[in-house]
């Protein structure tokens, strides 16, 4: 099978042909830089690529043409660096139609703590905007840089807003310091995030953090670590990271709160790890890495229906992941890979997990690509899951409990078409299979499958 004829097929059905503009967003650091946003990201915004990579090793300092202010100790841009971002959404799921003056909101069942993704409608959910940040970020000295992202619109949605994430508000913020020997960058960074502690320092594009996924409308489908929830609940704290072109290594301390000093907590009881190598193989910009997360913390996000919101909660998951970066047949290709698992409750000493509430353990195995069929233009992408979701079969059914643990499938395709230099339209479409979608089940009722239609914008 010739991948290239298929591929193109799959765009001429998308309508995506002929007069293909360059992608190219214009957010923050591309002002700094000087350069188009292709130079940091892969295929299109928010994918990094090596050189992306490399930016944020180096705490957002570079500074391309752009004028500076200079002085004993003092060396900022001349102008400050913002950037508007956000999307535009429609999304459909295909349950039962709700009744007359009511409305028959679900969720995706694949991110059952209930993490940064949608609220999808039966009825049709239409969403203007269903998220706009204003981002703020780069130099703020010649060793330490900052990025900041306030929501604008109130509304929590798939785009970079987690648990905690629905008003008005800051929704992350880092100020990395960074000193340079032997080779290594090593930065301390103090932040707080809406979307996990993974956000305080990120580069792979598996859905180790959700600013990052080639596909921002089911994450879930994406990555192992979106299905889990890792990337849907508030932290802040410090970040340890040394890294180099070959690797990174994080290791935080932090809780699982807002940092804001309005939670009432502030306790840095939890722990995360995370390293991964990168680079070539085999002509391939590859990278493979694992995550632990443990301890435990305050929490001031509403997690699922039988927690408690301001309790202690156990901090406990870990994670596996991988990904290749290059060109297939002319054609730049993004292939990622990951595995999570989040043990249940009762594995963890009785009090609650954070990232599963459910009485099994939670699991998932996601694997997806992303294909350019038309360079830095238009994309088809793939996703594929097969997950246990953490609840008895028969709990869902109704059923006497089996000590069965229901799985959770999904499988996911999309398109992706640039129509001018900073706006992007995205089609997704989600299909569910598995134990949690039985007859007589609650996702029944909500669905088996998701369509989307987005537009994305940055200027």
């Amino acid at each position: 099978m010739n991948i290239k004829k298929v591929a193109l097929t799959l765009a001429s059905v998308a309508a995506i042909t002929t007069f293909a503009p360059e992608a190219s967003a214009i957010p923050a650091f591309a002002r700094q830089v000087g350069m188009a946003c292709s130079a940091c990201h892969y295929q299109h915004f928010p994918v990094l690529n090596a050189f992306g990579r490399a930016f944020k090793q180096g705490a957002y300092t570079m500074v391309g043409t752009q004028e500076k202010i200079e002085g004993e100790g003092l060396s900022l841009p001349a102008t400050e660096n913002l950037a508007i971002v956000g999307y535009v959404a429609y999304s459909k799921t295909n349950g039962a139609p709700s009744a007359a003056n009511t409305t028959t909101g679900t969720t995706d069942y694949g991110n059952l703590n209930g993490g940064a993704l949608a609220t999808h409608s039966n009825d049709g959910n239409l969403q203007i905007p269903q998220q706009v940040s204003l981002f703020a970020g780069g130099r703020g000295g010649e060793n330490f840089g900052f990025e900041a992202e306030i929501n604008l619109n109130g509304v929590a949605g798939g785009n970079g807003g987690g648990t905690g994430a629905g008003n008005a508000g800051l929704i992350r913020f880092k100020v990395p310091f960074v000193v340079e020997a032997g080779g290594l960058k090593n930065q301390i960074i103090p932040f707080s995030t809406a979307n996990g502690v993974a956000d305080s320092f990120e580069v792979l594009n598996t859905g180790a953090v959700n600013v990052h996924a080639f596909n921002q409308t089911d994450m879930a489908a994406v990555s192992a670590q979106q299905y889990i929830g890792t990337g849907g609940f508030n932290a802040s704290g410090f970040a340890l990271v040394t890294s180099n072109e070959n690797f990174f290594a994080n290791v935080s301390k932090w809780g699982a709160t807002a940092g804001d000093g309005t939670s009432g907590g502030g306790a840095l009881g939890s722990n995360y790890v995370r390293a991964a190598w990168t680079g070539d193989l085999g002509g391939f910009d590859s990278a493979i890495g694992f995550q632990y997360w443990g301890g435990s913390s305050v929490s001031d996000s509403v997690a699922y229906a039988t927690a408690t919101p301001w309790g202690v909660y156990n901090t406990q998951a870990f994670a596996i992941d991988a990904q290749v970066m290059g060109d297939v047949g002319g054609m730049p290709l993004l292939v990622v890979a990951s595995y999570a698992k989040a043990p249940t409750t009762s594995a963890t000493g009785g009090t609650l997990n954070l990232y599963n509430q459910q009485n099994l353990d939670m699991s998932s195995f996601n694997i997806g690509a992303e294909l350019g069929i038309v360079q830095n233009v238009a994309t088809v992408q793939l996703a594929y899951r097969h997950a246990m979701s953490g609840q008895d079969v028969g709990t869902i059914t109704g059923g006497t409990a089996t000590g069965q643990n229901a799985s959770d499938n999904a499988v996911m395709l999309g398109l992706t078409y640039a129509v001018a230099l900073n706006a992007r339209l995205e089609f997704t479409q989600s299909w569910y299979s598995g134990d949690i979608y039985a007859s007589n089940s609650t996702a029944a009722t909500a669905g088996n499958s998701l369509t989307a239609f987005d537009l994305a914008f940055a200027f």
